[in-house]
């Protein structure tokens, strides 16, 4: 099934997230057709990427897909995500992330790996693993507080509440907040300008600014610390909890254990 569709015109790509009958919740297959279509872009040297949902989208992405959470697998899970983020900063384009709707969890991460944002007043952002009871892997924090800051990305895990775009727009997270009569226009407006700059130099660019912001490896230690927390918390009471009361639209009774 396909859950992605792609456009080239003058040299501007669009990548739409298309699975709209699970709110673009990332499945493995939703990751891989992202990923080819990066791959498809760069393949075909387009000069700029638009990330987006179907035009009008309530949710833009609700985050990894819930049902494919597998207690028994502490690192699979995570693998395809860590490759679209680096999809997404790997490409020597600039890639724009078009925002109408909520971003839930690794929505979030998606979204924060583009280079710019731009998003419809409407918009706002969330990443919930303490009202599951869920683990966040280590790499995803590791996109989420160089965009946000360690104080805004607490905040945002610990309250489990969602961030409005005006807010994140006031400190900097976000780029551009526009309406949604105007927001397709408006990023088109600023695709084509990057169409037609200088590609080798701002390739150049992105790569530089990405490796300072950047820093490979992680330690060892930390590795290995948030995989033996991820095994503990998806094999937790907390946890089986958290999945049964969102199942069951309830609030979950969180026991510590």
């Amino acid at each position: 099934m396909h859950h992605v569709r792609t456009e080239i015109h003058n040299d501007i790509g669009t990548i739409t997230m298309c699975r709209s009958d699970k709110l673009n919740a990332f499945n493995s297959q939703l990751v891989a057709q992202i990923i080819a279509a990066f791959d498809t872009m760069q393949n075909n040297a387009v000069r700029v990427v638009i990330l987006r949902a179907e035009k009008g989208a309530k949710v833009w992405s609700a985050g990894h897909d819930i049902e494919s959470l597998d207690a028994n697998d502490t690192e699979g899970w995570q693998t395809g995500l860590v490759a679209l983020g680096d999809a997404i900063r790997n490409v020597p384009v600039p890639v724009i992330a078009l925002v109408e709707g909520s971003v839930w969890g690794f929505g979030c991460e998606a979204a924060f790996s583009c280079d710019l944002i731009v998003a419809v007043p409407e918009t706002s952002f969330a990443i919930t693993p303490a009202k599951l009871g869920a683990p966040y892997p280590v790499s995803g924090l590791r996109t989420i507080i160089p965009r946000l800051g360690p104080n805004l990305a607490k905040e945002m895990l610990f309250c489990a509440a969602p961030l409005e775009a005006s807010r994140l727009y006031a400190q900097g997270v976000i780029n551009h907040v526009i309406c949604s009569e105007e927001i397709e226009g408006f990023v088109q407006e600023m695709a084509d300008r990057i169409s037609h700059l200088a590609p080798l130099s701002i390739a150049a660019l992105k790569q530089q600014i990405t490796g300072i912001t950047r820093t490979d490896p992680l330690p060892a230690k930390i590795v290995l610390e948030s995989k033996e927390r991820a095994a503990k918390l998806l094999g937790s009471e907390d946890f089986r909890e958290g999945i049964s009361a969102l199942k069951a639209k309830r609030r979950p009774k969180f026991q510590g254990k």
